[in-house]
């Protein structure tokens, strides 16, 4: 009998897994075991134990992209794991590409950059923030490729759009960094110069480049500082071409660049969102959904609709509870994590409220028609995303580090030992 190589691969791995397992942490007979995953309609995909020196430190985050996994450990180590690049069927890894699972590199942080942010992925690399420096490694192999020094500590982490890196610091501004500092942009572009009363104000985009943006082949592209007028609630993300954030104060901007100067436009709504803005792309254009506290015990979902004339407001449904994060979209409902520990589901569409559900709920994510969250008593549940009641609940021992991903449709379960799993929705065979 032959056995396909990803099923041998699989087998080596668990094995090794095995005999890896930190003291206390045992996987047979949970989620992440393969048996048990297929009976609730999940495909172990991978599962991994991070190499990291597990009697002097412990996992503390894991941040999922398309693409790849990277663990963070305490000692400040961080280790990218390969992933399917696109939800797949069970089929082996293109030739030449690394298997689902493969440990790729471990980066070690240079003591004088400060402590860092969680990293960022996009356009081949990871960007890791900190309060000296801004580093880029290569997604695949873990090389540096650049180091930029910052002139203000990182106060959250970086953001890649496209070929540039936004990079929030203290004082209220961005950093643009290129992904490539060396590559020559494809498109000649140039900043107008302003007159002489507007350079004054070193912060504004137009007046800090205040010349050329291209460079010739081999000349280094050099750091451009932008102002966000007002200090960041939440780290800033892409949308377009360009990057958007939210003020302290509550002021909504996306800014983009464009010539002669870069076109910033505003929302204000008021008040600071209470967690970071929901994007969505639909058939109809792109739309922000955001929570505000509105009070002790009130907040508001809101709308906006990215036009061309600007951000303009599409709805505003208040909530009879305060809210503690930002929205996550699940089909044609939005989910909203709850003060009090519950959730509500709104329509995407217009705002109803669809269903509350009122007990604690950590959302983790959307996969395999369920939401799979983390309740009270710090156990995996899952609910149903038609009505909000709740289907099956497991232990996650010895999984107790929370893996949120909203980026793939995987369930990522992670301990303190560094042992990581991940199961992809089974499918039809």
């Amino acid at each position: 009998m032959r056995f396909p190589l990803s099923s041998l691969v699989a087998g080596v791995a668990a094995s090794l897994v095995a005999a890896a397992c930190p003291a206390g942490e045992q996987v047979c007979g949970t989620v992440a075991d393969a048996f048990v995953a297929e009976e609730l309609g999940l495909r172990r995909e991978w599962i991994v134990q991070v190499p990291f020196n597990t009697s002097a430190t412990q996992l503390e985050q894991v941040t999922v992209a398309d693409g790849i996994v990277i663990a963070a450990a305490g000692d400040g180590s961080l280790h990218g794991i390969a992933a399917p690049v696109a939800p797949a069927a069970d089929a082996a890894a293109p030739l030449g590409q690394p298997a689902p699972g493969t440990i790729l590199w471990s980066y070690f942080p240079s003591r004088g950059d400060g402590s860092q942010r969680p990293p960022t992925v996009g356009s081949g690399i990871v960007v890791i923030a900190g309060d000296l420096a801004a580093v880029g490694i290569d997604l695949l192999s873990g090389r540096t490729l650049w180091h930029q020094p910052l002139p203000s500590p990182a106060v959250a982490a970086a953001v890649i759009n496209g070929d540039w890196v936004y990079v929030p610091i203290e004082g209220g501004r961005l950093v643009r960094l290129a992904v490539n500092p060396y590559r020559e942009p494809a498109v000649q572009t140039v900043l107008e110069k302003k007159p002489a009363k507007q350079e004054s104000d070193s912060t504004r985009p137009d007046a800090a480049a205040g010349s050329s943006v291209s460079r010739i082949s081999g000349e280094k592209v050099r750091p451009l500082l932008l102002s966000t007028h007002g200090s960041l609630v939440l780290p800033p993300l892409p949308l377009k071409d360009g990057v958007l954030w939210c003020t302290t104060t509550g002021l909504l901007t996306w800014l983009t660049p464009a010539l002669p100067e870069w076109v910033r436009k505003e929302f204000s709504l008021g008040k600071p969102p209470a967690g970071r803005p929901l994007i969505v792309s639909t058939d109809s254009g792109t739309v922000i959904y955001l929570a505000s506290n509105s009070g002790p015990a009130a907040s508001d979902v809101v709308r906006i609709d990215l036009l061309p004339t600007g951000l303009v407001f599409a709805w505003r449904e208040p909530l009879d509870d305060a809210v503690a994060g930002g929205a996550t979209r699940s089909g044609d409902m939005i989910l909203v994590p709850l003060a009090t520990g519950g959730m509500t589901a709104l329509a995407a569409t217009d705002g109803r409220r669809l269903w509350t559900h009122p007990r604690h709920m950590q959302l983790l994510t959307v996969t395999s028609g369920r939401l799979w969250c983390i309740d009270d008593m710090g156990r995996l549940a899952t609910l149903d995303p038609a009505d909000g009641h709740r289907l099956q609940q497991f232990c996650l021992t010895p999984f107790r580090v929370p893996v949120v991903n909203d980026t793939t449709d995987r369930l990522i379960l992670a301990s303190p030992g560094g042992i990581i799993a991940s199961l992809a929705p089974r499918g039809e065979q």
